[in-house]
């Protein structure tokens, strides 16, 4: 189960700009998607889709350094707008 948790992380940090969705969770670690999550959220202390979110942000963040557009890197990652996007920054940092 180990090697299946470490594939799917491999799995969301090669596909960070993309939806992840449930199907592909499920077909990498071999259990449903929701049982999955629950365990994901008792090892982490957060859940799934807040590390996604986080992992986003921070790779966002040194693009963002590197001279990037905002409204660029808001949408490559998948946020709807601008403000969704610093809405998230600012929920990460308090």
């Amino acid at each position: 189960m180990l090697q299946k948790f470490n594939n799917l992380m491999d799995y969301i940090e090669a596909h960070l700009t993309e939806e992840i969705s449930g199907k592909d969770i499920s077909k990498i670690v071999g259990i449903s998607d929701y049982h999955f999550k629950r365990m994901f959220s008792y090892m982490a202390g957060m859940s799934l889709n807040d590390y996604i979110k986080n992992r986003r942000l921070s790779v966002a963040n040194v693009e963002l350094i590197k001279g990037a557009r905002v409204t660029d890197i808001s949408y490559e990652y998948g946020f709807q707008s601008i403000e969704g996007f610093s809405r998230a920054f600012r929920e990460l940092v308090y």
